[in-house]
């Protein structure tokens, strides 16, 4: 069975699954610094909601062909700087949500859950840019410290140290 990865074409073995296969296309890129940011197996374009377990488990044999395309790790980083800050804003303002609804003693730890994926998405993102671009500037080192800590307090479901930490501590470094 034949794979392709932007011009690069190679044979893996037809008993190999889905998951094997696209995590040997997946290293290939990074090898290179890219990032697979097309895939098509078979004739349909898959995106990452699709590759769930199930399908994964698969005989990547039985879905025909496959073929990615990537884009570079640093053109991708810059190309989403202005998503990235709008999306460190709009993460400012639901921690700033929080914070009021804290102090209105309404119970908001699940939305603060909520928060934590987002805000954990956003690190990554900054982690990433690092890795291409070198040093991480010392706010968001500052920023990473600070929401480990807001995540101790919340495991100890200290509210009142949530809520000052989020008004005090991470708001202050999150985008405006």
């Amino acid at each position: 069975m034949l794979v392709q990865l932007d011009e690069k074409t190679w044979e893996v073995s037809d008993t190999d699954c889905l998951e094997d296969v696209l995590a040997d296309l997946s290293d290939r890129a990074q090898v290179e610094g890219r990032m697979v940011t097309q895939l098509v197996v078979g004739d349909q374009r898959m995106t990452d909601r699709e590759l769930v377990p199930l399908t994964l488990t698969k005989v990547a044999s039985t879905f025909g062909s496959i073929s990615a395309k990537s884009e570079r790790m640093d053109s991708i980083l810059q190309n989403s700087g202005q998503t990235a800050k709008k999306f460190g804003c709009q993460l400012r303002m639901t921690a700033q949500q929080l914070v009021e609804a804290f102090r209105q003693g309404k119970k908001g730890m699940r939305q603060l859950d909520q928060w934590f994926g987002q805000i954990a998405d956003y690190l990554e993102w900054i982690q990433n840019q690092q890795a291409v671009r070198g040093a991480l500037p010392k706010e968001s080192q500052d920023l990473s410290h600070w929401v480990n800590e807001l995540m101790n307090a919340r495991k100890n479901l200290d509210e009142v140290r949530v809520t000052d930490m989020l008004e005090y501590e991470v708001i202050p470094r999150l985008p405006n």
